[in-house]
């Protein structure tokens, strides 16, 4: 399918130079999706969210302190784009047939304009993830910035193009986010323990380990598959991309650079690596909140 939102000529020419430089070859297609996304996580974070939490909540937000106003602002940005992430990729997966593929070379190197966008509007929020936590280190610390910067790596270098068949794949993982989101929020307006913290909690361990441990391993393994055989291939491939209805395809020759593939497989590796961190960090948290009122119990009897 093709992207529904055409990209300006004049923005596309501007940015080819710099784009094939860094062999970004598909990013002028989708680089006005990036920026939109870009100024939209930026304007939701630093105006939307502290003005709209402010008159719903107006007596629990005025007196968060600064650094809790700060995460709850980035929390509701979390949220929205968690959210428009996973339903647009459960979109292009169901409704987009032009990615389905049966060989290697459509596996790697395959692209269309709806997957593209979606890519594109995923690396918009993450140049904005990266600002802020860069900004903000010292408040929300090393793991989250080095996360933004591993996401936001994968999310432009599949502008090669590079797997984007298994990038909206990937993207999947964010059905976990919202409700690391709620929880969060709950935490913070005093619902700790409610029964709706509780089945939010179990959903979250539930789709965690599905979606970012489970579903992140399997797809690991076959696009390692893929990439060890695109790192081998005897000679280079052909693929024509239709991005834009009134537009020429795009013709590019493909052979698999190692220095790519080990970007890939670094980031990955560090990405399975926080999944795996996180889903720890929440089964001691959960086991905190059952051996509390245990112990309470125990020393009351």
């Amino acid at each position: 399918m093709l992207d529904p939102i055409p990209v300006p000529p004049s923005l596309r020419d501007a940015v080819i130079p710099l784009t094939n430089l860094l062999h970004l070859h598909t990013l002028p297609l989708h680089i006005h999706e990036v920026l939109l996304s870009y100024v939209f996580y930026t304007l939701l974070n630093a105006f939307l969210a502290p003005n709209l939490s402010a008159y719903l909540l107006p007596t629990t937000y005025d007196k968060f302190p600064l650094r809790t106003k700060l995460q709850w602002n980035m929390h509701v940005t979390s949220f929205v784009n968690s959210t428009f992430v996973s339903v647009a990729a459960l979109y292009v997966l169901y409704a987009d047939r032009d990615r389905l593929s049966e060989t290697w070379e459509e596996r790697m190197w395959g692209y269309t304009g709806l997957g593209g966008m979606v890519q594109a509007f995923g690396a918009g929020y993450f140049v904005w993830d990266v600002q802020v936590c860069a900004a903000n280190i010292e408040t929300l610390g090393v793991t989250d910035l080095l996360h933004a910067v591993v996401a936001l790596s994968i999310a432009i270098l599949g502008f090669h193009p590079f797997g984007l068949y298994y990038g909206i794949q990937y993207a999947l993982v964010e059905l976990s986010t919202p409700f690391v989101n709620i929880h969060w929020f709950l935490n913070k307006l005093e619902k700790a323990g409610s029964t709706f913290q509780i089945v939010n909690g179990m959903l979250l361990i539930v789709v965690f380990a599905c979606c970012r441990l489970l579903w992140g391993s399997y797809l690991t393994v076959v696009f390692f598959r893929d990439v060890w055989t695109a790192l081998h291939a005897p000679q280079s491939s052909w693929t024509e991309y239709n991005y834009a209805p009134l537009e020429k395809p795009l013709i590019l020759e493909h052979q698999a650079p190692w220095w790519l593939a080990v970007m890939f497989m670094i980031s990955n590796a560090v990405v399975m690596s926080l999944s795996a961190f996180w889903f720890m960090k929440m089964i001691a948290t959960i086991r905190k909140h059952v051996d509390s009122p245990r112990s309470q119990k125990i020393r009351s009897d």
